[in-house]
């Protein structure tokens, strides 16, 4: 073998070795996650109670949206309350993490609106918010991501594709 050959093959074993032994592989991520998404999420702290359920739909382009049913009890006196949810994001996925920006988030109040008075959650949620959360499972139907700022843990699959998207 002559030198050139020699250095092609050593430098081709790092690049194998190095990519095999890369725990996060962001290629694979970023494919996995395209597609559209069935999503849930639901916590209880104190006397607040608090569930999602959405579709998330993740895009090439490092676009994002969701819809879906924010249900939320804020303390045992007060009724459960329903809000329509729907999110525009940017994402990107940087080592083991899941990093949104929200450039638009629309919060309805569906069941109560009498107290959007006393407390309106449009109103509380910034126009840019971001979310940083660990990947904890990404596969080809399964995502798992733990909230770093304490949203606690999102789970989804990947929903069935439809006649029309084949």
């Amino acid at each position: 073998m002559n030198v050139k050959g020699f250095s092609l093959s050593l430098l081709l074993a790092a690049t194998v070795s190095g990519c095999a032994s890369e725990p996060y592989p962001t290629y694979a991520h970023r494919q996995n996650i395209l597609g559209v998404w069935d999503c849930a999420t639901a916590f209880e702290e104190d006397d607040i109670s608090l569930k999602i359920e959405s579709k998330d739909t993740f895009l090439r382009n490092g676009a994002s949206h969701s819809f879906g049913i924010m249900t939320v009890k804020f303390a045992p006196d007060f009724p459960e309350i329903t809000y329509s949810v729907a999110g525009t994001f940017t994402w990107k996925i940087e080592d083991k993490y899941l990093i949104q920006m929200a450039t638009d988030l629309k919060i309805v109040n569906l069941t109560h609106p009498e107290f959007d008075e006393v407390m309106k959650l449009q109103d509380i949620f910034p126009t840019k918010i971001s979310e940083s959360s660990e990947i904890l499972r990404l596969t080809e139907t399964e995502l798992v991501v733990d909230s770093e700022s304490g949203g606690g843990i999102y789970k989804c699959t990947k929903a069935a594709k439809s006649v029309s998207d084949s």
